[in-house]
């Protein structure tokens, strides 16, 4: 008999990952330039939009969009949290990243950061710029809410982007989960929402893609080419926009 073999696992997914010491969210900080090539953003044609960043952890996007005139309004589980415990939350998982990053490294592609050392002096001073405008915005500019329950009306912002929470994390989050998610993040957006990475582990493309693209009517999807490749495959996001009416 033909035994089974099972897909290979990193250390991000497998039982012994550090992150399984982790009780809910991964919560650190990207910048506005892992955004502009995440999403394909150009800032001049943002100037006009109203732009929801869903699940936005300890980026400074919203602080740095702030600073360009753009109007951003960043939303997250944790920013129930005070400043301070956020900043202790972000190092501490900063760390245990970093750590396994180190462990698996040819899994990655260096191009956008040199070495592990890099993503922690970039991560890091991404994390202090965010805890400076949560400390004067919380509650205005950060909400606090579920991705799968957005506080806003239907059609409040022209463009919502979700980076690092759906098909990444499809052995956490069922697709019961994504379809929910997505599903909110579209009844708020007029125009378009854009989600990154499609991969999960070893640079493996997410089933949970293709089934959203089958299961979601009345919207046009596509998969888009991204100039930013960190975790092996993941040049890609799936842009979908409303129907027109």
């Amino acid at each position: 008999m033909d035994r089974k073999v099972k897909p290979p696992q990193d250390a991000f997914s497998k039982s012994s990952s550090p992150f399984n010491r982790i009780k809910g969210p991964i919560f650190i900080g990207r910048t506005w330039k892992e955004y502009e090539k995440m999403f394909n953003l150009e800032s001049e044609s943002l100037s006009e939009l109203k732009i929801l960043d869903c699940a936005a952890g300890a980026s400074s996007f919203r602080s740095h969009s702030a600073k360009k005139g753009i109007d951003v309004t960043a939303l997250d589980l944790m920013y129930t949290h005070k400043a301070y415990d956020l900043c202790v939350k972000c190092e501490e998982h900063l760390k245990i990243l970093v750590d396994s990053i180190k462990k698996i490294q040819d899994m990655f592609v260096w191009k956008f950061f040199s070495d592990p050392d890099d993503i922690r002096c970039v991560r890091n001073n991404a994390c202090k710029e965010f805890i400076s405008d949560y400390r004067k915005y919380k509650g205005e500019h950060y909400i606090p809410a579920d991705i799968q329950n957005l506080p806003f009306d239907d059609e409040s912002y022209d463009l919502v982007l979700c980076s690092h929470l759906l098909f990444i994390y499809d052995h956490r989050l069922d697709y019961k989960f994504h379809l929910k998610a997505i599903s909110e993040m579209l009844r708020v957006s007029k125009g378009e929402l854009r989600i990154y990475p499609l991969v999960k582990n070893r640079g493996v493309k997410s089933e949970f893609v293709k089934k959203i693209m089958d299961d979601i009517p009345d919207v046009k999807m596509e998969i888009v080419n991204v100039d930013y490749e960190f975790r092996k495959g993941s040049n890609e996001m799936l842009r979908i926009l409303k129907s027109e009416r």
